[in-house]
């Protein structure tokens, strides 16, 4: 009796030891999603941001190619349009 009695305590011990390192293994797991949830929210804004950065980029260089680029074909081509510069024809 008293050998049963002591393995149950044995198993009941185990078991509650188990149940610990389950216990502190899920705070772990939690504490890891909690840093990554918050390193996705730093990447989507950082690629907001980006985005962002490009669409002024793609802007700059639609201007650039549509109205500069003519202006200075025109400069180029017309020394009456700007006689302080001189651009070598080619």
């Amino acid at each position: 009796m008293l050998q049963t009695v002591a393995k149950r305590r044995a198993v009941c011990d185990r078991l509650q030891k188990e149940i610990e390192e389950l216990r502190e293994a899920i705070r772990v797991l939690q504490e890891k999603l909690h840093q990554a949830e918050e390193a996705l929210v730093r990447l989507r804004k950082t690629r907001s941001t980006l985005e962002q950065d490009i669409q002024t980029k793609e802007r700059s260089l639609d201007i650039d190619s549509k109205v500069c680029l003519g202006l200075r074909k025109k400069m180029a081509t017309d020394p009456k349009s700007c006689p302080m510069i001189s651009v070598p024809m080619m």
